[in-house]
């Protein structure tokens, strides 16, 4: 019965296809195990792979196998400079036969120092090919006599490379990998040191703050100190949610204001009734409105806790954020206090800030207020 070379090749495919080195990206060990293959299947002495540099001017071995000797080398480099036309010839991007390789015009630059000497009669080179670009080439070299390569060692010679292509394509995304693990660790101790010095400028300001307060003998400019202070505190409590969270292209504003209530509660809340109603989805909003919008809920909640509550009745704090119909994220704060001054957008309430910020971010500020409450809605 005679042997079908067409199923050993294919096993043969098979068996190399499993090899570890190509999901590890070993370019040089898988190279040798298709170079010996290669030789031993289509009994050839002589099989080698070649890498071009990027700006096509070499092709440096990557291994060369011998069958005689059983033994691998790597034969050095060949130089576009000394090889032009073999270099414009292999740039082609399918399968090169040379049945007569020495009278091929395209190999006269390599008969006398190559083919002669190594007494190849016959090659077959299949383009090392990856994302449409040459990226070397494998050749199957038959010496001693001529050979006329089949479809089915054609094939086979194909497949090979094939395998070659997918462990170098494998090393570089190896590689690639690397360098992105090693950017994203160099990224993430960057941001944990600009987190530590910003965390530490603000606790110096703040403290600067604090001791300078200590030295004010009015109730006005004391006021003035713990407003700043409060300020600060909402900057501080932002760039902490955002470290924490990680990500640094958004701040989740719900978890925001939670600390800022509470921290409200510490400052402003002794001896005050308050009941307190939260209801506030889970939105991220971008760093760029973060800052603004911080602000301008630190200045509402202010009022309220400054202005809209007293100690002899129970004090209503209402606080919503959700995204309406258009998308676009709504705050809603509103108190029971006995409303704003006619005069609130002029006489200190900090109504000014609150605006210039709200055209920072686009957004629109709306207020409403009776002898019954106010109700502030952020819209942006």
């Amino acid at each position: 019965m005679p042997i079908n070379r067409s199923s050993i090749f294919l096993e043969v495919i098979e068996g190399l296809s499993k090899s570890i080195h190509i999901g590890e990206g070993n370019a040089e060990a898988m190279a040798n195990e298709i170079l010996y293959s290669a030789s031993h299947f289509l009994k050839i002495n002589r099989v080698n792979a070649w890498l071009i540099d990027d700006d096509f001017s070499k092709l440096s071995c990557l291994s060369a196998y011998e069958r005689d000797k059983d033994s691998f080398s790597y034969v050095g480099f060949l130089n576009k400079e000394d090889y032009p036309v073999y270099f414009n010839h292999i740039s082609r991007t399918d399968i090169i036969i040379s049945t007569r390789a020495q009278e091929e015009a395209f190999n006269s630059e390599l008969v006398d120092n190559y083919l002669i000497p190594n007494k190849i009669f016959s090659m077959m080179e299949v383009p090392i090919l990856s994302g449409g670009k040459f990226k070397g080439i494998v050749c199957f070299e038959n010496t001693d006599e001529i050979r006329v390569w089949t479809n089915d060692e054609q094939h086979f010679a194909l497949a090979l490379t094939q395998l070659l292509i997918l462990t170098l394509e494998t090393k570089e995304k190896n590689l690639y990998r690397d360098e992105l693990e090693k950017l994203v660790k160099e990224k993430s101790v960057l941001i944990a040191e600009i987190n530590h010095r910003v965390k530490n400028n603000l606790a110096v300001i703040t403290a600067l703050i604090r001791n300078e307060s200590f030295r004010v003998k009015d109730d006005y400019h004391k006021e003035l100190f713990n407003n700043i202070l409060l300020k600060t505190f909402s900057l501080s409590t932002l760039q902490h949610s955002m470290y924490n969270s990680q990500n640094y292209q958004e701040a989740n504003f719900s978890e925001f204001i939670r600390t800022l209530v509470a921290n409200l509660n510490d400052t402003y809340g002794h001896n005050l009734t308050i009941q307190l109603e939260l209801e506030l989805d889970e939105i991220n909003i971008d760093v760029d409105k973060a800052v603004p919008c911080s602000l301008i809920v630190n200045e509402i909640l202010t009022n309220c806790y400054k202005y809209a509550f007293s100690e002899d009745h129970v004090n209503k704090l209402s606080i919503g954020l959700h995204k309406n119909e258009s998308e676009n994220c709504e705050l809603m704060i509103q108190d029971n206090g006995p409303g704003l001054p006619e005069n609130y957008a002029t006489n200190g309430t900090g109504y000014d800030l609150m605006e210039g910020l709200t055209d920072q971010i686009d957004g629109k500020l709306i207020v409403h207020s009776t002898v019954e409450g106010t109700i502030i809605k952020l819209i942006f």
